[in-house]
């Protein structure tokens, strides 16, 4: 074999083995940048969770709202608690929408929030589509994205987190 050619063979070697290279650092970089994504979101929602004002609130739509008469939709309790009908359901709403965008990953916001949303859920439904109907609202509107998501959650069972995590760390 004669040298040049050889030359050109090495040459074409380190070239398909620079761009394998370059497509791999690529690859890792995009889904870094797009984890990146999920951090700001993520600490948002933690800050807000951890508030006492948050949990009594939730608290509240978990325990107490259940009890009360819902003939009137939301707009037919007082100022206080429709406030944290909103804040909580609108809080949710909003993980679940940062989920559909695939901003945050939805196997996370799921599986850390599975229990809450369905309970969120639970509690509200009587009064958001008794404030529909008393609106004259399509089933669409007020707290939509909320009730879809947390139809999904209760189809199937929250994933366990420690395999999630595992996964996660595997890619």
């Amino acid at each position: 074999m004669d040298l040049s050619v050889l030359i050109n063979v090495g040459a074409v070697i380190v070239s398909i083995s620079a761009v394998v290279a370059s497509s791999r650092i690529a690859r890792h970089q995009f889904r870094a940048q797009r984890h990146g994504n999920h951090v700001e979101p993520l600490i948002d929602l933690l800050k807000e969770f951890r508030s006492l004002e948050f949990h009594r609130s939730y608290a509240f739509i978990r325990d107490e709202l259940p009890k009360l008469p819902s003939d009137k939709g939301i707009s037919g309790l007082d100022d206080d608690v429709q406030r944290k009908i909103y804040d909580i359901g609108y809080f949710f709403q909003l993980y679940a929408i940062l989920a559909h965008l695939d901003i945050i990953d939805r196997r996370f916001v799921s599986t850390l929030l599975h229990r809450r949303y369905v309970e969120t859920w639970r509690s509200l439904r009587p009064f958001v589509h008794k404030e529909r109907e008393l609106q004259g609202l399509p089933e669409g509107t007020i707290l939509n994205i909320l009730e879809h998501f947390a139809a999904d959650l209760l189809a199937r069972p929250p994933a366990n987190m420690r395999t999630l995590l595992a996964q996660s760390r595997r890619r």
